[in-house]
């Protein structure tokens, strides 16, 4: 008497038994061994049956068949790779897919629990050609990849692993890892560039007994307790705004604190950032001589003025590669986003086949076409945006033995070119004029140039060995990822394989349209709720990762300026505390505040631009590959780069001027006084 929608999966009777997922009721080895059993998920069973015990009860699936449950599994974790609220039974769907048995069906995936005592290797030697044996057509070889991979390691090309989830796990702790370094650096530089202040100190301790090893203890120690207070501050900040950070990104990331190996690794963190930031003042710190320093000549030699300009440079090469990374994946986003994919995925709203729908199609088409607003309706299968339903048995005039295309499938029916806004190079759409257009294909112009038909229209193709005319020659649109190049496709009229409605609508009534949709689908198929989306939401969800790792791209960078700036802006104030007296004395002299401004600037000036010319081609190598990722891509052009360079000049020129102004402006009597 009520309806939900759920998700769920179909799968083998051996499911529960090679995976971990727990049965709470049932027995693993025997709950989907029926057809018609059903096993559901606790919070599924909580929301149906309430208190009632659901086994042996009766569930019916989109109207068609009825199964009885026959198991309760617990709810699947949120950072599983698979989520689903129940599981068919594999051979039901056997019954329901005729092409299932054709050994060139790969919609299911296969997974295979290995003895503890084999090699993986050698199980794939054993699989490779079991498909190439059965039908030599395909060309196909077998190989295994481990489960744990998945999730991280999802890309692969030629059966080799080429990148997946991995890559950004990768990048992002180069990032942590360079954003720590500027850190270190700040403590290094502010340190040894303080070192005049502490000279006496350890003239004295060095004169009372204190060996260059106690010395050594000493700094590495304040700076050990300086990491460890900084790590007990981060991770309580971390824990604070992890969920919110989980939100913005929608995932489920947590901090166990007592998890052995979290802590190893928050340990290890601690113990090289204090080693990386501690041990060369501790060094040379340590290495003063007190004759020289109680004598009061002790003065900062060139070679640690050196190695401070130094690791400026290194702080603001990092920073100015961190800004242009920035800005190329900002302008990739931008261009993915604005591309023209060679339909108009503006104001199409997708609506599903459920149910009833489909049997009454004809039906909804003649309803919701009379709705004011409604510009145009066609069915597709699969999404126009990803077509993922693929086959190389195409036959056509002039084809070669050698010949092995994979031709993406798409079906639909009348008025798609009109609803998707696509362009026609050759012949025309399917028509209700032509009775004869339900053995009728249309082809992209890829299609068409792989086969060789240099005046398709009228041509006879065969598709999984049927008979088609091609009517027409619809020009390239992206049916497939902007980081693939666009495949050849056949678009067949199919009714029979209506996945979804696409409905091209009038922007301004889209409200008015979604109520009166409502009210038809409450009528041709009550027994499912009303559900739709938009084609231009479906394709940002898919680059949703890219548009996450663009933002988290301008975080990390403005984390790492912030932490330069910092450290430019204590050196900056040391300097000029440095040179009060020199200050002073240009001042009496007549130097003018933009003359004392401009000598505390040029130095640090320079290290910048210096910082710049070596940032550059490290930042275009690297951005260039990311972007070999993508088969459609923006050029590099020199402006990023020279934009990257302007925003760290401006950003330091601003952290030293604020010192050097607070300095030019100082009274010189107060500098001179002791004089």
């Amino acid at each position: 008497e009520s309806s939900i929608k759920e998700t769920g999966r179909y799968a083998s009777q051996d499911f529960f038994s090679i995976f971990s997922f727990s049965l709470l009721q049932g027995d693993p080895t025997k709950v989907l061994s029926d057809p018609s059993s059903i096993v559901i998920s606790k919070s599924l069973a909580d929301k149906i049956f309430k208190e009632e015990n659901p086994l042996g009860n009766t569930l019916n699936i989109n109207n068609e068949e009825d199964y009885i449950i026959t198991g309760i599994m617990e709810d699947i974790p949120v950072n599983s790779s698979f989520h689903f609220d129940f599981v068919l039974p594999q051979a039901s769907f056997e019954k329901e897919k005729q092409w299932f048995a054709e050994w060139g069906a790969n919609s299911l995936r296969t997974f295979v629990k290995l003895h503890s005592d084999v090699q993986k290797q050698d199980v794939e030697a054993k699989i490779k050609d079991i498909i190439n044996k059965n039908h030599p057509e395909t060309k196909t070889e077998l190989f295994l990849q481990p489960v744990h991979n998945i999730h991280l390691y999802s890309n692969y090309k030629d059966g080799k692993q080429a990148g997946g989830r991995i890559e950004y796990i990768r990048l992002f702790s180069v990032v942590a890892i360079f954003v720590l370094l500027i850190a270190c650096i700040n403590f290094m530089n502010l340190a040894t560039a303080r070192s005049a202040k502490r000279a006496k100190e350890v003239g004295i301790r060095k004169s009372i007994g204190a060996g260059k090893n106690n010395l050594i203890a000493q700094f590495m120690g304040e700076a050990t307790l300086i990491v460890l207070f900084a790590l007990l501050i981060s991770i309580s900040t971390v824990k604070m705004v992890l969920p919110h950070f989980n939100t913005s990104i929608n995932t489920s990331l947590e901090i166990d604190l007592t998890d052995p190996s979290t802590a190893a690794i928050f340990f290890l963190i601690a113990l090289i950032t204090s080693l990386l930031s501690g041990i060369y003042p501790s060094l040379y710190l340590s290495s003063l001589k007190p004759s020289k320093i109680l004598k009061g000549v002790h003065k900062p030699g060139h070679g640690s003025f050196f190695f401070r300009q130094s690791l400026v440079v290194f702080q603001f090469s990092t920073s100015i590669l961190l800004i242009t990374a920035s800005l190329v994946v900002y302008y990739q986003i931008d261009y993915i986003k604005n591309k023209n994919l060679g339909l108009n995925r503006e104001n199409v709203m997708v609506l599903p086949i459920e149910g009833e729908m489909a049997n009454h199609l004809d039906v909804f088409k003649d309803q919701a076409l009379a709705i004011p607003g409604i510009k145009s309706l066609t069915i597709a299968f699969p999404s126009p945006l990803d077509v993922n339903f693929e086959t190389s048995d195409i036959e056509w005039p002039g084809k070669s033995n050698k010949d092995l295309v994979s031709f993406s499938i798409l079906a639909t029916e009348y008025d798609f070119t009109e609803t998707l806004g696509m362009e026609m190079l050759e012949g025309r759409d399917f028509s209700e004029d032509f009775k004869s257009d339900s053995g009728a294909v249309l082809l992209n112009e890829t299609a068409a140039k792989v086969m060789g038909l240099t005046d398709p229209i009228g041509q006879n193709i065969s598709v999984w060995e049927e008979k088609a005319t091609i009517i027409g020659v619809v020009k390239d649109f992206h049916n497939k990822s902007l980081y693939e190049p666009i495949s050849p496709q056949i678009i067949i009229k199919h009714p029979g394989y209506a996945e979804s409605v696409l409905i091209k609508t009038d922007a301004d009534k889209t409200k008015d349209i979604i109520a009166a949709l409502e009210g038809i689908n409450q009528k041709i198929n009550p027994d499912h709720p009303f559900q739709y989306d938009f084609l231009d939401e479906h394709f940002n969800k898919r680059y949703q990762s890219e548009a996450i790792i663009s933002s988290l791209a301008n975080i990390f960078t403005i984390i790492a300026i912030l932490i330069s700036c910092l450290g430019l802006f204590g050196l900056s104030a040391f300097t000029a505390e440095q040179r009060t007296k020199e200050i002073g004395i240009r001042k009496t002299l007549g130097a003018s505040i933009s003359n004392i401004v401009g000598l505390l600037s040029k130095d640090y000036f320079k290290l910048v631009v210096l910082a710049l010319i070596i940032a550059t081609p490290i930042a275009w190598y690297f951005m260039q590959e990311w972007l070999h990722g993508f088969a459609y891509k923006i050029d590099l052009k020199w402006w990023v780069f020279l934009l990257a360079g302007i925003l760290a000049i401006a950003i330091a020129m601003l952290t030293v001027s604020f010192q050097s102004i607070k300095a030019a402006l100082s009274n010189p009597v107060d500098a001179l006084r002791s004089e």
